[in-house]
């Protein structure tokens, strides 16, 4: 007995000396580790002003009047709402303390005893079971979303509990934990959840409801109220029971919690709410910008965007968002398939001058689910011929490859084995370039970017103007003058090269919003925009004249609307009419329009072309809407051209005759280069037997027939025939 007794004492001195040491080892880490990162830079889960994850993240836009004005809400799959630590019952905090780190006002982050206790259990018995997070700790892996299971990160978080420690009070650490504590079903704080399981405000919850809540916390699916009751109340008897252990309620108290019968309500009216298209896509990009710019790891970053208060600037602008949103909801607004599946259609609008985005839709209909596929951002599409623009004609002309008025032969050409064809399959003779781009001739495409160079359009498209989604297997005449490219093109990516026609030139990042700031205006950080000189000054005006000519009297047609204003732009349409585009602009806006299935099928079954027709819609309601008045594109400055009249048929200066010819008027009157200029005139007869091919008469191509009558052709306005314009 004397030996049993004696082993027993030598264990337990044993234990009691592990355990000291443990602790003494402990307490010396602990300082150490207070010393070594006393600077730990807290900043990027509190803010340097403080607790600056007490606010909802709030996407703000800049009315007419200059005024902020709150547009959404930010959230991501979670139900948040803020509680302040006023409102919060003291019983809800006394539980939470009680089950969860019951020195936790004795303590400076991390807790010495529990930590010896576990450190002791691992090593002695192998067990993990008993856990020594503080309330501190636990806040500091909710913020950070840090969850590895090593040793370097558990010394990270006590290092950032011992420096939160120093910058919060308790009460505050508190509030902070009690509103970031993860409680199923999507809640996160006690607010969130007391509106969930008992649908009433946290300062109303009764002491044995507060304690069912808190104990959610610790395993939520095991604890859940709804799907395992029996379990939850387990767990809020053991809180109870701690409580009045701890002297937080007294024996009557926890005696009528423990028998007080619970009626859950599970509300769900706190995810009505859906983001839009356009603050899905403003998410993506601040989440980006934090990381790369900004340096917040990805945990980070997404804590401070949908927890931290943050203030976001964005560009959108309601009344250009609610037109499209208006259109794109309407059914009728886009041709019915002959079969159940219809079409699906996106589109992007922005600001030419600043590379704002004004509005987004991503999708036909009404949209219901949060960062669903957003059409408009992700998922590159063929462009078709709407590539032309700016990968073969504006890419021409600023390299003087070609004017205006300079005569091309539509006709069958062949490289290296591939015959480009036209979509009618015929050809039309020698046309000007106005008019091959009006007509989307695919022959003219193809010789012009053949004297361009398929490497400088690839670099004009990559280098100037703004395309990620290019390969260097697009570098060949197909894929740039045609728009087959191996991944394709977004509608975002669309639209900006296209503001770079209306900006003089200069090609801008386009962006959703202009700076971040923290709850209290402290700037984090401020959009920085690239620009990039894409063409020159004189190239864009040109091609804006140009492209005013493809809407009136070209493929174009079906996107043009009155009330005063230029409207240019140019349509696309891919192989087996699987995508259809229309890209457009006005002295206010651009716009891209794509429509199509997200599995690529035919749309032969369209009358005309159904981007142009959404486009139109869209933009009349926004220009209707906004009152904008008249406006029309500047002048071109021709000093690099000459103007003159050709007989497209001869080549040679225009006469009498060329005007009169039965099969149509020959003459192109327009810009050319002066070393281009004839120096005789056309001696052709013109007659009956004269096989010429007729411009301005020759109809659209089925290919993209307007929807309504098309304004008169007038390939030039000679009102705008000045030194200065065009």
């Amino acid at each position: 007995m004397a030996t049993k007794k004696s082993n027993k004492k030598w264990v337990s001195f044993l234990k009691i000396f592990l355990l000291s040491f443990i602790g003494a080892a402990v307490a010396v880490f602990g300082i150490t580790i207070g010393v070594l990162f006393a600077t730990a830079d807290v900043d990027a889960i509190l803010g340097e002003d403080g607790a600056a994850m007490d606010f909802a993240s709030v996407v703000y836009y800049i009315d007419e009047e200059g005024n902020e004005v709150e547009y959404e809400n930010l959230y991501q799959d979670e139900n948040r709402v803020w509680a302040d630590y006023a409102d919060i019952p003291q019983h809800v905090k006394d539980a939470a303390v009680a089950i969860e780190d019951e020195r936790f006002y004795k303590h400076s982050g991390f807790d010495i005893k529990s930590t010896a206790y576990a450190t002791f259990n691992y090593l002695i018995r192998g067990s993990s079971d008993r856990g020594a997070s503080t309330i501190t700790q636990q806040l500091v892996k909710n913020l950070t979303g840090e969850k590895e299971k090593k040793a370097t990160r558990k010394i990270k978080e006590i290092a950032l509990a011992i420096g939160v420690e120093k910058r919060l009070s308790k009460d505050e650490i508190l509030e902070l934990y009690l509103n970031s504590i993860y409680l199923g079903h999507r809640c996160n704080g006690v607010a969130s959840a007391a509106h969930y399981y008992f649908g009433k405000d946290v300062k109303e919850l009764t002491i044995a409801e507060g304690a069912a809540i808190v104990g959610i916390t610790q395993y939520p699916s095991l604890y859940d109220p709804i799907a395992n009751p029996e379990k939850n109340k387990e767990k809020q008897e053991t809180i109870l029971y701690k409580m009045n252990q701890l002297g937080y309620i007294d024996d009557k108290t926890y005696e009528e919690a423990k028998n007080e019968k619970l009626e859950f309500v599970a509300d769900t009216s706190e995810f009505a709410s859906v983001q839009s298209y356009f603050v899905d896509q403003l998410i993506a990009e601040v989440l980006e910008d934090l990381q790369e710019e900004c340096g917040y790891t990805e945990a980070v970053a997404n804590k401070m965007l949908f927890t931290g208060g943050l203030k976001i600037y964005s560009t959108i602008d309601p009344a250009v968002q609610r037109n499209m949103d208006k259109v794109y909801k309407d059914e009728n607004s886009f041709q019915k398939a002959p079969r159940e599946k219809q079409p699906e259609s996106c589109m992007t609008i922005m600001d030419p001058y600043t590379g704002h985005v004004k509005g987004v839709v991503g999708g036909r209909g009404q949209k219901t689910a949060d960062r669903v596929l957003n059409r408009a951002f992700q998922g590159p599409r063929q462009p078709g011929s709407s590539i032309k623009p700016i990968a073969v004609y504006g890419p021409a002309i600023d390299t003087n490859v070609t004017a205006p008025g300079q005569i091309w032969k539509d006709q069958q050409v062949t490289y290296n084995g591939w015959t480009p064809k036209n979509y009618g399959g015929d050809f039309k003779g020698p046309v000007s370039l106005r008019y091959a781009i009006s007509q989307s001739l695919n022959t003219i495409a193809v010789q012009v970017l053949d004297k361009v160079g398929t490497q400088v359009s690839y670099n004009y498209m990559t280098n100037r103007l703004g395309f990620t989604t290019l390969t260097e297997a697009d570098i060949n005449l197909a894929s740039l003058a045609l728009g087959g490219l191996t991944n394709g093109v977004t509608n975002l990516e669309m639209t900006a090269a296209y503001c770079a026609f209306v900006n003089d030139g200069v090609y801008i990042e386009p962006t959703t919003y202009t700076k971040i700031t923290n709850h209290s205006g402290k700037l984090i950080y401020e959009k920085e925009q690239k620009k990039t000189m894409a063409f020159s000054k004189e190239t864009a005006r040109t091609m804006l004249n140009l492209l005013q000519s493809a809407v009136s009297t070209g493929t174009g047609g079906g996107a043009s609307f009155g009330g005063g204003y230029s409207i240019a732009g140019k349509t696309g349409t891919t192989d087996n009419d699987k995508d259809r585009w229309f890209v457009g602009m006005t002295p206010y806006y651009v716009g891209a329009v794509w429509t199509g299935y997200d599995q690529p099928e035919s749309l032969a079954f369209f009358s005309g072309n159904p981007s142009a027709k959404a486009w139109r819609l869209v933009m009349s309601g926004i220009h209707s809407d906004k009152k904008l008045p008249s406006k029309y594109f500047p002048g071109a400055s021709m000093s690099k051209y000459t103007s003159a009249e050709i007989c497209k048929a001869s080549g040679l200066l225009a006469s009498e005759k060329c005007a009169l010819d039965p099969k149509g008027n020959q003459v192109v009157s327009d810009y050319i280069f002066p070393s281009k200029l004839p120096s005789e005139f056309c001696t052709l007869p013109h007659t009956e037997e004269e096989e010429l091919p007729p411009e301005t008469e020759e109809p659209a191509s089925e290919e993209e027939l307007p929807d309504e009558p098309q304004t008169p052709p007038a390939e030039i306005d000679p009102d705008m025939l000045s030194e200065n314009g065009l």
